[in-house]
């Protein structure tokens, strides 16, 4: 991935926010080129920053001692699960829903207190009972083997309603012990924004297009309304879809919804969206098939993965996850989606293999997030031997690479792949020979 920047001619690519390059009185034209990352282009594109780190998928139930136990150096944070079904009840009347929001709360203050982050994940696939028991709900029988059963179609108005209650009484409710509304709280970073009755974009039996009130443009409504609900409680914090294929008599479905949404969500002023599969293995997503759209959307905005399965496993692995280890997935993330973002099962998070690698996966992580961020730039100043100095925040677990260039075009290592400290010493060319810096932040 590569992000350019020069104070001389201007930014480079959609993916800078800030250049960073200033020049000084008494120096030649020396142009300051900022962060880049090694291998791919693509990344380059990439307007919208988004969340970064190594999360650890949470149980959909509680479990005492989750958040110390992946209380670690290279995790940032959590992923909680919570059904929609788990947080509704009824009133005395029978009619009027009553909301229980613990858990989110005693996440967010546990992961808080260590400077963790959460991404809540919510689902919203089945609606509680109230709403399929109103008598003109529109609902489907999905014959998904274990997700399945009667829900709601995501056009259904009950449905859409009821999930518009929870999502504004959520992001209103305040914290327990605090003044945060769930919305504000410092350690939410990312929420869910899924599709009610269908939870992601991705339905292959063809049972829900079949529907006698599906037409197209009624479905495609729904998810963005679906979507907006959330994006709009929560516009603060980033968004994530799940993002696959899906089919109906007329072709590619998917493909028409992702294309509304991308004009009705990281545009200006309104709330940015990311992309999201739990497909990642040794050998997925790949560019093609159920990650084309996902593909297509790591070229415009923030794309977050999920674990398949856990590495770590008794026995003969599954072919998927045969390597044994998450650094197959997380190179895979990189190379075909650009993704600084991954959720993996908590035995490989603890395996002692996989500590070292994970650490210096999650400080690159990190890194070319804050590039992306325009939290990282180069800096440049005479020493008094005459030469000048770049400077950038170094990190020691990452290598880093220098180039130079009088044209933008052609470019010469001035220092080979290496831990470098963050401090090279470069000549001033002369006044009439423009120079221009850039580094490689090269991944692990």
């Amino acid at each position: 991935m590569t992000i350019l920047a020069t104070a001389l001619t201007g930014c480079f690519l959609r993916m800078v926010r800030t250049c960073g390059a200033k020049r000084r009185r008494g120096m030649a034209a020396i142009g300051l080129i900022g962060l880049i990352f090694a291998d791919s282009l693509i990344g380059a594109q990439t307007a919208i920053p988004g969340p970064a780190g190594i999360f650890v998928i949470g149980n959909i139930q509680p479990v005492a001692g989750e958040s110390d136990k992946y209380n670690l150096d290279y995790v940032s944070g959590l992923t909680l699960p919570i059904a929609w079904r788990d947080m509704e009840t009824l009133a005395g009347d029978g009619v009027t829903p009553v909301y229980d929001f613990s858990r989110i709360d005693t996440k967010l203050e546990e992961q808080r207190a260590r400077g963790k982050l959460v991404t809540l994940q919510i689902f919203v696939n089945k609606a509680p009972d109230r709403v399929l028991a109103m008598p003109d709900t529109v609902t489907w029988n999905n014959p998904h083997p274990t997700q399945g059963g009667v829900q709601v179609v995501p056009w259904d108005a009950n449905g859409l309603a009821a999930y518009q209650q929870l999502i504004t009484a959520m992001a209103n409710h305040v914290v327990a012990g605090t003044s945060w509304r769930i919305a504000d709280h410092p350690s939410l970073q990312s929420v869910d924004a899924p599709i009610v009755g269908l939870q992601s974009l991705r339905e292959v039996t063809g049972t829900l297009v079949a529907q006698p009130s599906y037409t197209r443009q009624t479905f495609v409504n729904a998810v963005v309304q679906s979507v907006s609900i959330s994006r709009t409680a929560f516009q603060g914090k980033f968004g994530f879809l799940g993002l696959f294929a899906m089919s109906d008599a007329d072709g590619d479905v998917a493909a028409d919804a992702y294309a509304r949404l991308m004009t009705e969500f990281n545009v200006s002023g309104k709330p940015s969206l990311g992309f999201f599969q739990e497909t990642l293995s040794d050998i997925g997503p790949s560019v093609q098939g159920v990650g084309t759209l996902l593909s297509d959307a790591a070229t415009k905005t923030y794309v977050m993965l999920q674990a398949l399965r856990p590495w770590q496993s008794t026995g003969t692995p599954p072919p998927e996850v045969a390597s044994g280890t998450p650094i197959t997935g997380l190179n895979l993330a990189w190379s075909n989606f650009q993704s600084v973002y991954v959720e993996l099962y908590g035995q490989d998070v603890l395996a002692a293999a996989n500590v070292s690698p994970l650490r210096t996966w999650s400080h690159f992580m990190l890194a070319a997030n804050s590039v992306r961020n325009g939290q990282q730039l180069l800096t440049m100043d005479r020493n008094t031997n005459g030469g000048a100095q770049v400077h950038w925040a170094s990190d020691p677990l990452l290598n880093y690479r220098l180039w130079q260039s009088t044209d933008l075009s052609a470019w010469t290592e001035v220092t080979k792949p290496a831990p470098v400290g963050g401090e090279v010493i470069v000549p001033v060319p002369p006044a009439t020979t423009p120079q221009f810096y850039r580094l490689e932040i090269l991944h692990p």
